[in-house]
């Protein structure tokens, strides 16, 4: 985002109670309730990048996701169809980038948008590219030149601030609890029958300026604390509570019957997960979580994700927040049913997700044909070149398959060979969700998704 837009500052009015350093709630304006329903549209690997250059060294580790990101950003570009398939995955789009550029104060440091004009720079035809793997080929309408794209910088004079509200409307303020409930501001009956506050005479009013490096502050401890106001304003750090279990949901009954092949291999003596072997299709799908925004992943997840604050977030755009509050329908649903930008999703794909429509209309009226884009030559397809195996680390970190590398992490842990197992997995959208669950708060994310269901279930294939 530009210098300019990190010097915006937001007010809000919080009550807290100072001996028990706690946030009561928190009052604000529809700007700064919209940079916070804002976190919603952010794709897991644009937190896992933004909270890496904000922090450096310092990032938090965002389950197994950063080590996810990690891999993938060290892996040769020869595993990639295109430098641009690589691209795409580390520096994931919004379908709401467009309007996130409007906000009072954008975290998000999406790439820029690209266009296609006329190559004599008439600018009678400037169109948004909506497509990663197509693009257009034709002439001007105007003056009959060639189109070629051009890449706009994020700072165009022409993305300001939306006057009328992004999300939800601007006349309206809002309620906000230390876990990140938000609500329309609407009456002394809330602060009972919502908030459950019945008791203020320990409590008193404090005014809080908030700044890009608040809001930065406030979206790593929405993924890391259950009471992110509490910590940042008391300057305290409070854990979430850590589950060590097989990660199941109600979407498991979602009728999907892709399924992939996926190898653990497993200490015998102590059935500790050593690592993983899979080939490309399910290294795809690992990769596929960095483009899923954080709405999308709560929805997947039956609104259980266990960050509790985002939870949080979802619930008040899907329930506390009544449609009359949003500046439109549109607005609501990309909170709650954010969809992925068109031809982001490869072939490989097994989670539920809706893909954006590409609309053709606009371009027809050009006489405007299509080609391949030089990002996916091929078309919609895959990100990965295969055939090709790859070994996965219990926190997601993605390596080539190498047996010597192996060997010697085995030595060097002291591990023979006859003390490990292999137990071969077909993952399907029930294993799946589970892997996705846990990625988010967990360092040992097949473990906590997969290995106590292998424990429990010696039907599996072993060898």
């Amino acid at each position: 985002m530009s210098h300019a837009g990190k010097d915006i500052k937001f007010s809000l009015k919080v009550m807290v109670n100072k001996k028990k350093g706690k946030v009561l709630f928190a009052e604000v304006d529809s700007s700064f309730a919209d940079v916070l329903l804002s976190f919603l549209t952010l794709p897991l690997g644009t937190i896992v990048r933004i909270l890496k250059k904000h922090y450096g060294d310092d990032a938090p580790a965002f389950g197994s996701l950063s080590t996810l990101y990690n891999g993938l950003a060290n892996l040769d570009s020869d595993h990639f169809w295109t430098e641009g398939a690589k691209s795409i995955l580390l520096h994931p789009r919004s379908s709401s980038d467009a309007e996130c550029k409007k906000l009072g104060l954008d975290i998000s440091d999406s790439p820029p948008f690209e266009y296609f004009v006329c190559s004599k720079e008439c600018y009678k035809l400037r169109l948004r590219s909506i497509s990663m793997f197509y693009d257009i080929t034709g002439k001007c309408n105007s003056c009959k030149g060639n189109l070629i794209k051009e890449v706009v910088d994020n700072n165009d004079a022409q993305i300001v601030a939306c006057e009328d509200g992004v999300f939800t409307k601007t006349t309206v303020s809002f309620l906000i609890t230390d876990d990140l409930h938000i609500m329309p501001n609407a009456g002394l009956s809330q602060i009972v029958s919502v908030l459950g506050i019945t008791d203020m005479d320990e409590a008193e009013t404090i005014l809080i300026t908030f700044g890009f490096p608040n809001v930065m502050d406030l979206l790593k401890a929405s993924l890391t604390s259950p009471t992110p106001l509490s910590d940042l304003i008391f300057k305290k750090t409070t854990k979430m509570s850590s589950t060590k279990r097989i990660y199941e949901d109600g979407t498991s009954s979602i009728s999907n019957s892709k399924t992939m092949n996926l190898k653990l291999m497993v200490q015998k003596s102590t059935n500790k997960l050593l690592y993983a072997e899979a080939e490309e299709d399910f290294v795809e799908f690992l990769f596929s979580f960095l483009i899923i925004p954080l709405g999308g992943v709560v929805s997947l997840l039956s609104r259980n994700s266990n960050l509790k604050p985002i939870d949080s977030l979802y619930k008040s755009a899907a329930d506390l927040i009544h449609d009359k509050y949003f500046k439109n329908p549109d607005a609501k649903n990309r909170l709650i049913k954010p969809s992925i930008p068109h031809g982001y999703l490869s072939e490989n794909h097994i989670l539920p997700l809706t893909k954006e429509c590409l609309l053709l209309a606009p371009y027809n009226i050009f006489s405007c044909g299509w080609r391949s884009s030089t990002r996916f030559p091929n078309g919609q397809g895959s990100y990965l070149k295969g055939p090709r195996t790859y070994k996965i680390a219990d926190d997601l970190t993605v390596t080539p398959f190498c047996i010597i590398s192996i060997l010697s992490g085995l030595k060097d842990q002291k591990i023979p060979v006859s003390d490990v197992k292999e137990v071969m997995l077909q993952i399907g959208l029930k294993e799946a969700l589970s892997i996705l669950k846990a990625s988010l708060t967990s360092t040992t994310a097949l473990s906590d998704a997969l290995l106590s269901q292998v424990v429990k279930e010696p039907s599996k294939r072993e060898v």
